[in-house]
């Protein structure tokens, strides 16, 4: 059984011991889409998320694993990745099972974002999860008839999972189930081949590009322009290990539109200390999302849910506010940043 597996992981860890006595779930009143499942060296977190994915029990399951870094730096990846490739042995309901392990280490860059192009050069849409993105219960039904609803509307390019307004979802959405909105957050998410078509690792042309592409609606124009320089900077510096930031500058150059859940489908796992790229951001707990779904009345961005985004990812418009009147002020006395 897949719980005793994840229970057997995490007693692994700190000399912990727990035991998970969980009934064999019901078969899903839904056609759960392909699932993809980018793994690397956490075996502990990846079993935790596939026991969700085994409550949804998708009919073809792709499970990706980067191989390990240098051993004499990082001795355990060899087990750890070995034991993130044995849990394709865990999978115990009808399902094909494809797999691509990689004999070498291609990073947090071009590892996800090749396995994610591997994916979709065998399948039309399906639901991406990394080994820290634990779906809640709804979130596979919500990508299912998302995936299905939009298929062919292309302006339509992400679904995502997450959700931070933990505390006025409703006045934010209208009591509808979803609305549409500029960013694409990629804890937990689907979208379709004939979006991912507009990916492109090494971001072409970035640098000549309009800032116009960053703008959203109900977004003042100083965070819009942080915003720009934000990508622009960690494109620069940290391309190696980074892909979601070319994903959200393909989906904005295309005018695209990300769906946002009424309700957080997604916990993320992977925030604090010993994140890549989260450590200082905080996850919200899932909860269930009542169907049937409650439709927006047009397929438009929202400037409220673009706003809800931007204050927990890009930060206070105060904050750019600053800002800009330090490089005001330093422009005005002829003082570049860095100097003294």
């Amino acid at each position: 059984m897949l719980a005793a597996a994840a229970a057997s992981s995490l007693g692994s860890g700190a000399g912990a011991s727990e035991t998970v006595m969980e009934s064999e779930p019901h078969a899903p009143d839904f056609d759960c889409p392909p699932v993809l499942l980018i793994l690397f060296n956490r075996p502990r977190y990846a079993a935790l998320v596939l026991d969700q994915v085994r409550r949804a029990r998708p009919a073809r399951l792709y499970l990706a694993v980067d191989g390990g870094r240098d051993p004499g730096k990082h001795p355990d990846d060899e087990r750890l990745t070995r034991e993130c490739r044995e849990l394709a042995a865990a999978v115990d309901w009808p399902c094909e099972v494809v797999t691509r392990f990689s004999e070498t280490n291609q990073g947090c860059g071009r590892g996800p974002s090749n396995a994610i192009s591997w994916f979709f050069s065998r399948e039309k849409s399906g639901i991406i999860l990394e080994d820290d993105c634990v779906p809640g219960a709804t979130f596979f039904r919500f990508c299912a008839e998302m995936l299905e609803r939009y298929a062919d509307v292309p302006e339509v390019m992400h679904i995502g999972g997450n959700n931070f307004a933990a505390v006025h979802a409703k006045q934010v959405y209208g009591g509808r189930s979803y609305g549409f909105t500029r960013y694409a957050q990629v804890w937990g998410w689907a979208t379709w081949a004939r979006a991912w078509q507009a990916f492109d690792y090494e971001v072409a042309g970035i640098r000549e590009a309009d800032p116009a592409v960053f703008r959203a609606a109900g977004i003042d124009r100083l965070r819009q322009a942080a915003h720009h320089r934000r990508v622009m900077s960690v494109l620069g510096r940290h391309r190696h290990d980074v892909w979601d930031y070319q994903w959200q500058y393909a989906v904005m150059k295309q005018r695209g539109l990300c769906v946002s859940p009424a309700v957080n489908q997604v916990t993320n796992i992977g925030t604090g200390d010993d994140a890549t790229h989260t450590g200082d951001l905080v996850s919200v707990e899932s909860r269930p999302l009542p169907f049937p779904l409650v439709h927006p009345p047009v397929v438009a961005e929202s400037a409220e849910i673009n706003r809800v985004y931007a204050v927990n990812m890009l930060g206070s418009p105060w904050r750019y506010r600053g800002k800009a009147l330090k490089r005001w002020a330093r422009g005005l006395v002829g003082i570049r940043k860095g100097e003294k």
